[in-house]
């Protein structure tokens, strides 16, 4: 799922996140080291870095933001995790903030209260790191697939399902496009047999199937290998245990329409 805070596909978010994961885990050591007041050096260096440090997650934060509003596949694990990694990293910048304001100055000496919130701080990094690596390497939040051969994703915003969601030739065998109109993300995409309209949304943990693989007429979500066979909605293989909704499509002057699915009516009950 390519990030959309990006520099010619490469992700802002990680590069601004080791600023202030290494200035604030800096300030902790030479803290640390100058505790007894003998090197006022490393006092100013490390108050210092406490404030860097600060400065580059608020930078750091703002990319990250816009990927997790963007990118990250709604109700899905993802959307969760990632709230938690943001959670905790802003927890973190107020602890630090707080630090800076209890050290007054790069001549002060740290207490041992100071110190303990600044252990806290850096343990709170060591998690939000975890959180952050399982959202890359897991979820593949960021991660442009373009050169593994998987194709560039194509995407389309719409005002609503009444519009023209692509033409029959825009898409060849294998190949998927992602519909997006309000809050529905429908994909379509085209196997042996045709074209078909399917839920972007995997069954297991939400994970995007648009941004997985399409062979035959089967998608492989990206995130677990669960896999669904697109003409009937299936479960092929797990672990994913229920079926994906599949759209009807219709074909008008060689434009492609996804029609939308009605929400179910209750009956009426008659007294």
């Amino acid at each position: 799922m390519r990030s959309s805070a990006s520099i010619k596909s490469h992700p802002i978010h990680p590069m601004l996140v080791a600023f202030p994961m290494g200035l604030w885990l800096t300030g902790f050591i030479f803290d640390l080291i100058a505790m007894d007041g003998s090197n006022s050096g490393l006092l100013a260096a490390g108050f210092y870095c406490v404030i860097a440090g600060c400065i580059g997650a608020v930078a750091a934060a703002l990319p990250g933001a816009w990927d997790w509003l963007t990118v990250v596949p709604p109700n899905s694990s993802a959307k969760s995790r990632g709230l938690l990694h943001g959670s905790l990293n802003v927890l973190a910048l107020l602890l630090f903030i707080y630090v800076a304001y209890r050290l007054g100055g790069p001549a002060s000496l740290p207490d041992a209260l100071t110190l303990f919130l600044m252990g806290i701080g850096v343990v709170l990094l060591g998690i939000t790191g975890w959180l952050g690596g399982t959202l890359v390497y897991r979820n593949q939040i960021g991660v442009d697939h373009r050169f593994a051969g998987a194709g560039k994703l194509k995407t389309r915003s719409l005002d609503s399902w009444s519009r023209p969601v692509c033409n029959q030739s825009e898409l060849g065998d294998g190949q998927m496009m992602l519909a997006i109109a309000g809050a529905e993300r429908v994909v379509v995409g085209r196997c042996p047999e045709g074209l078909f309209a399917f839920s972007d949304s995997c069954t297991h943990r939400g994970g995007g199937l648009s941004d997985g693989a399409l062979v035959g007429c089967t998608v492989q979500c990206p995130w677990h290998g669960s896999q669904f066979d697109i003409r009937s909605g299936r479960v092929v293989a797990g672990p994913a245990e229920k079926r994906i909704r599949i759209y009807n499509i219709e074909t008008r002057n060689g434009e492609v329409y996804v029609k939308p699915l009605q929400p179910a009516i209750e009956p009426r009950r008659v007294a």
